[in-house]
Order: C-alpha cells, then sequence, then structure tokens
C-alpha cells in the first residue's frame, strides 16, 4: 500500500499530517473520560457537561469548511499553527472556569475550533496539494489512520493521567501534548520543496461559492454526508457518554479507556483498507 507514497517527499508529508491528527483527535476523541470527574468536582450536572461537549461537536464540523478555505486562500501554515495553539488553550483555560458558560467557551469553543481547524480538511488539502492523484487516495487513507490511533494511544494514556493527575493536572497535560504537534506543521506545509504539487497549483475556477454549487448538485456528496452524519452520531455519543456509563455499572475507569482505545484500533484498519 505505501508503495504508492514513494514520489520524493511524499511519504513523510503524509506521516506528519497523520501525526497532526493524532494528536489533535486523539486528545479530542477522549475528553468524554473527563465527563464524570468534572460532574463530581464542579457539580455542574451530566445533562450540562453533555451540553457542552455538544456544542463542541457542532463547532467541530462547522469550523472545518472555514478553515479550509482558510487554508486555501492562506496556506495550510497559518491555520494549523493556530488551531493548535487554540486547542491547547482551550484545555488550559478548562479547569480555571468551572461554570456552565466557562465549559461551553473552553471546551464548547475553544477546543473544538482549534481540533477543527488541525482536523482532516485542511490537512488531507495540504497533503493532497503536494503529491500526485495516485498517491492522494493511500495517503489520505493513512492519514484518517491517525485519527483513530491517536484515539488507541490517548484514551488509555489521558485515563492514566487523570489516576495520577486528577481530571485538572490531566487537562494541562493534555494541553502540553498538543503543542507537541506544532513541528510537525513545518514538516506538512514544507512538503519537501514546500511546493504544490503541478497537478495541483492551480486552484479550481469560480472559487468556493461555485465548488459548493457543484458539490451541492451531486447525488453522491449528499450520500457522503448522510454517512458521515450516521458515523459523527454513534462515535459522538460513545466517545461522550461511554465512560459514565461504564462507572454507572461499577466497572474500573480502564474498562472505559481501553473500550475506546480497541474502538481506534478497529477503525485503523477499516481506514487503511
Amino acid at each position: 500500500m505505501l508503495s504508492k507514497l514513494k514520489e520524493p517527499g511524499a511519504l513523510a508529508i503524509t506521516l506528519a499530517a497523520a501525526g497532526i491528527l493524532m494528536v489533535t483527535m486523539g486528545a479530542r476523541q477522549s475528553l468524554g473520560l473527563f465527563l464524570g470527574p468534572i460532574n463530581t468536582s464542579t457539580g455542574l450536572g451530566i445533562a450540562t457537561i453533555s451540553f457542552a461537549f455538544a456544542i463542541a461537536q457542532f463547532s467541530w464540523g462547522a469550523i472545518q469548511p472555514l478553515a479550509g478555505a482558510a487554508a486555501d486562500r492562506w496556506g495550510a501554515r497559518p491555520v494549523l499553527l493556530g488551531g493548535i495553539v487554540v486547542m491547547a488553550l482551550g484545555m488550559a483555560l478548562t479547569p480555571l472556569w468551572g461554570s456552565s458558560w466557562g465549559l461551553i467557551f473552553t471546551q464548547g469553543l475553544l477546543v473544538a475550533v482549534g481540533a477543527g481547524a488541525g482536523s482532516f480538511s485542511v490537512l488531507i488539502g495540504a497533503a493532497a496539494q503536494r503529491m500526485s492523484d495516485q498517491a492522494r487516495g493511500t495517503a489520505a487513507g493513512v492519514i484518517n489512520a491517525g485519527s483513530s490511533l491517536g484515539q488507541f494511544v490517548f484514551a488509555p494514556l489521558t485515563q492514566k493521567l487523570i489516576q495520577l493527575l486528577g481530571w485538572m493536572g490531566a487537562l494541562y497535560s493534555l494541553a502540553v501534548l498538543v503543542l507537541a504537534a506544532l513541528p510537525l506543521v513545518g514538516k506538512l506545509t514544507r512538503g519537501g520543496h514546500g511546493h504544490a504539487h503541478p497537478a495541483h497549483a492551480a486552484a479550481p475556477a469560480g472559487g468556493l461559492r461555485q465548488a459548493l454549487r457543484q458539490a451541492l448538485g451531486d447525488r453522491s456528496y449528499w450520500l457522503l454526508h448522510a454517512g458521515f452524519f450516521t458515523c459523527g452520531f454513534h462515535i459522538a455519543f460513545l466517545v461522550t457518554h461511554l465512560p459514565t456509563e461504564v462507572d454507572l455499572c461499577g466497572l474500573a475507569p480502564t474498562v472505559a479507556s481501553t473500550a475506546l482505545a480497541l474502538i481506534g484500533l478497529a477503525n485503523i484498519v477499516g481506514s487503511l483498507w
């Protein structure tokens, strides 16, 4: 499979993008592990905290087309750097604001918007511009697998941090780990020679408006949306509420983190396939 990434710089670009997605998505998909500890510490209630996480799900999705458009106009580098910093800032500020509005601002907006700016649309687009058509499909699969690898790594790591440092210390630690993805942005955006592949150097005629008009008239585009709606609904539900349900059953917290890690492991296989 990786033989399709033999052209100069393609493998390094793909792995850099996958590494960034591993960090942003891995940290984001592990936040459900904090729901119970935050509720115990602040007394906000599961419904209130879940509402903040629901806003985060919406914010994460809504920012991606805007981040993609910004990357097309100003380049992926500032978008990715800004997204990673904003995400880390949201993580670090969460323990400082124990109110419902504070949680909505830090988790519902800052963390989600930052993660969205460093997510699939920008990363796959930035990588695709620096390689041929023949390599783009394989690269997209490997980059997508980086997200699932992040869930496989970060779920048990986050649970261990919560056990050792408490939920506040764990969030501070995650903020530092998110910032560790910053050096990968340079590798991705330089992309060997640092320029778009000749086949993709020119922006499509008509700009964003024309692209949207064409997409909205395509049946396959709507079917793709339907598929992601289903995927997003059950994945968002699982990663947010599975840890709390496991706790209600009287099982150890590691059961939830292990389950989330196994979901990520299965998704890696699917993405690469």
